[in-house]
């Protein structure tokens, strides 16, 4: 008894789409690759925006450091010293640092026994610069010596702008990664694709007798593709999420500015959950492009 080409269709559709796919290799690949494009966009975004802000302060804050072994003197000193800077014209505030802060500063090397032994920290004075002022650190420094002889003054930029530079490096190579994983994640589409073709070439054969065009045909595999893409997406999308959600909350504990500055912004959210919706419309493209030229060459 034959069967009408709407039904002869569907059973093809039902062939096509059958087996338990979640079992198949594609879709936990499609998952790894999703999971390593987040983790790698998040990090881009994070150390970009860090870069950004610091390259913002690079230019326009100094440190200043008083070594005096009295500590008398040396708070004097340094009372002096920023009474003085705040009434030059272009520096927006100088404040110094306190001595917890300092402390922990210097605690890598000295460890926590240095304030308890009385050594003498020097004083530090973190001074912020307007960014139209035209001030020379050299200059400042030979000014400032009349208060405190022993002062010495160092731009931020000495060592700020080396970890700039790194961080930018590092934050294009995430995104060099971003845009690898997304042709990795083509090229997988594509294989897959021509695997199921060459499995289901009798069906395919059999929708041509049937009357079904290529695009009808490509529609199928399309709609299996959709389907594997959204839901390998999910779970590695969720899965990097779980890791970033833990990594920021360790960060925040860690009470660093640097640090803090990493954190991944509010805005930066919806562009990482753009990525799944983009791994789908592009898995769809690339699956209906290789059906298709997949097609004509069987005709």
């Amino acid at each position: 008894m034959s069967q009408s080409p709407n039904k002869a269709a569907g059973l093809a559709e039902h062939n096509v789409l059958s087996g338990n796919r979640i079992m198949g290799p594609m879709p936990w690949i499609l998952a790894i690759l999703m999971f390593m494009t987040v983790l790698a966009a998040a990090v881009g975004l994070s150390l970009g925006l860090s870069a950004f802000r610091l390259s913002g302060d690079v230019e326009h804050r100094l440190t200043v450091q008083i070594v005096e072994a009295n500590a008398d003197i040396r708070q004097s000193q340094s009372l002096a010293v920023i009474k003085h800077l705040t009434g030059i014209q272009g520096i927006d505030s100088a404040t110094a640092v306190d001595d917890d802060r300092l402390g922990k500063l210097v605690a890598p090397w000295l460890g926590t026994d240095g304030a308890e032994a009385g050594l003498p920290y020097p004083s530090l004075i973190d001074v912020v610069i307007q960014p139209d002022a035209q001030l020379s650190a050299k200059a400042l420094e030979q000014e400032l010596r009349n208060i405190a002889p022993s002062v010495h003054i160092e731009p931020d930029s000495q060592w700020l702008r080396p970890l700039v530079r790194l961080l930018t490096v590092v934050s294009w190579l995430a995104f060099s990664i971003v845009l690898l994983m997304m042709v990795a994640l083509a090229a997988a589409v594509i294989l897959s694709a021509r695997a199921s073709l060459n499995t289901h070439r009798t069906t395919i054969d059999i929708l041509h007798l049937i009357g079904s065009s290529d695009g009808q045909i490509a529609r199928l595999f399309q709609r299996r593709t959709v389907i594997d893409a959204l839901a390998s997406g999910a779970i590695g999308f969720v899965g990097a999420i779980i890791v970033l959600t833990a990594f920021q909350l360790l960060i925040e504990q860690m009470d660093s500015e640097f640090f803090g500055a990493s954190v991944l912004p509010l805005w930066g959210w919806p562009l990482l959950i753009m990525l799944p919706v983009f791994e789908t419309v592009l898995a769809n493209l690339a699956a209906r492009a290789t059906v298709l030229r997949a097609l004509k060459q069987i005709l």
